[in-house]
């Protein structure tokens, strides 16, 4: 009883988690929240669903690929600088604060340009009614609904990067499940 009784509770509050804004407006109204206030879990809730979902891949990846180098790969320079490369994924928290740990400067900028060329404009929907935009001097800012239809709308100006660090983390990861095979027969080999 207590079992199903936790997980009923634990179900409430994950689903009561902030998901995408139920509208473009209110997506571009939770952008220019976090933009006001830089603040990296403002903007966090502000996202599309797919970018956040490419950070939760990193987070898991770099952590994966940091407790294969702890185990797999011998002491020296090399492990060193895996460690470190793997660690921002490894120590944090959450996906979230992952990605308020790696947001960059340039970013920040960018966002502010945008909103302010922006203005009190209002994003559009296009044709196809899965993205909304706002086209200005400074670039567009595009919002995109999520393909589940239950999450919501997102801003997705930040989901280029977020799949091209997830890109980077996944081949991380294939590599270090690879070169530890590979450690682990030369320290087998060594033992002999």
């Amino acid at each position: 009883m207590r079992f199903s009784l936790f997980f009923l509770i634990l179900s409430i509050f994950v689903g009561c988690g902030p998901k995408g804004a139920k509208t473009p407006v209110e997506a571009h109204a939770r952008l220019s929240a976090a933009g006001a206030a830089h603040d990296g879990d403002l903007l966090w809730n502000a996202l599309d669903q797919d970018t956040r979902w490419s950070w939760m891949t990193v987070e898991r990846a770099w952590r994966e690929a940091y407790d294969i180098t702890q185990s797999a790969v011998p002491e020296g320079a090399e492990r060193a600088r895996l460690l470190a490369r793997f660690e921002p994924g490894a120590t944090s928290e959450s996906a979230q604060a992952l990605f308020r740990r790696m947001i960059e400067p340039d970013e920040w900028k960018h966002i502010a340009a945008l909103l302010a060329t922006a203005g009190p404009r209002q994003p559009e929907l296009t044709p196809a009614s899965e993205t909304a935009e706002i086209a200005t001097s400074a670039g567009q800012l595009v919002y995109r609904k999520a393909h589940d239809r239950h999450w919501g709308w997102g801003y997705s100006g930040l989901a280029a990067r977020a799949e091209q660090v997830k890109r980077t983390a996944s081949a991380d990861l294939e590599r270090m499940r690879s070169d530890a095979a590979d450690y682990e027969r030369a320290a087998t080999r060594g033992a002999r």
